[in-house]
């Protein structure tokens, strides 16, 4: 009985002294041309878009954060002086933070925004059927104006919604096309092959929104990748309105 009281004391002592652990998110913010931006706000949230952690850039475009480990449902970036004056936002979606990672940033006037990746119900599993929502800055102030909004107002407001007509249920804002060669979608930096676009209709917050499905093919296998996650990485350059965007996404290998 001493013994197992003495046991139990040892395993709650060793519980109790137990710390959660610390990694390191880091990288470099940068335009498409490879400049630096400095003062970028970086933020890590939650399911429920709480702000977890909290960073800025350097002036070399730099940053790093020491976080707990676990699964963030994204990560966020942009200089807020410029969000909706003249660059929209970048997002990394799904962020396992198991180990020390790198998230390199870039953004621009075209963002790629709510991304989820899944694998197709059939076999082999060779492709990827990635959704994202593509939102131009150009096609969001020319929305913007024909609803009559005051342009001051779009670029403070917390959530732009609230201030359009309900009666309109359709926000336009999405490339009217996508042709493959405006897109790149490489995973673990491999460019992929891609299979089909398909442009779609979102239902959000009471509005509707054009959203892309796009099937990819995945790389071969390869041995030095040592993640559990794949990473995809989604770049657009719309020749509708000559912008670029970006966004990321991890997604869990099947094994």
């Amino acid at each position: 009985m001493k013994n197992i009281l003495l046991l139990t004391t040892l395993i709650l002592f060793i519980s109790s002294c137990k710390k959660d652990v610390d990694y390191v998110v880091s990288g470099k913010v940068t335009d498409f041309d490879g400049q630096p931006i400095d003062s970028v706000t970086i933020r890590l949230k939650n399911k429920a878009f709480d702000d977890i952690y909290e960073t800025l850039s350097d002036s070399d475009g730099n940053y790093s954060m020491e976080v707990k480990e676990g699964d963030y449902y994204c990560l966020y970036a942009i200089k807020l002086s410029e969000y909706r004056v003249n660059r929209l936002e970048y997002w990394t979606w799904n962020v396992p933070v198991h180990k020390n990672i790198t998230i390199n940033p870039q953004y621009e006037r075209m963002e790629l925004y709510g991304i989820n990746v899944f694998e197709p119900q059939v076999t082999p599993q060779e492709t990827y059927m990635v959704y994202f929502r593509p939102m131009s800055l150009t096609k969001t102030l020319q929305f913007i104006s024909e609803q009559k909004v005051n342009k001051k107002k779009f670029e403070t407001a917390e959530k732009t919604e609230n201030l359009l007509n309900r009666s309109d249920k359709l926000i336009n804002t999405a490339p009217d096309s996508i042709l493959p060669e405006e897109l790149v979608i490489e995973i673990n930096g491999i460019k992929s092959e891609i299979l089909e676009i398909n442009k779609i209709t979102e239902y959000a917050r009471g509005f509707k929104m054009y959203g892309y499905v796009v099937q990819v093919l995945k790389p071969e296998k390869q041995e030095y990748i040592d993640s559990e996650y794949d990473f995809i990485s989604i770049t657009l350059h719309s020749k509708e309105t000559n912008e670029i965007g970006k966004g990321e996404a991890f997604v869990k290998r099947t094994k």
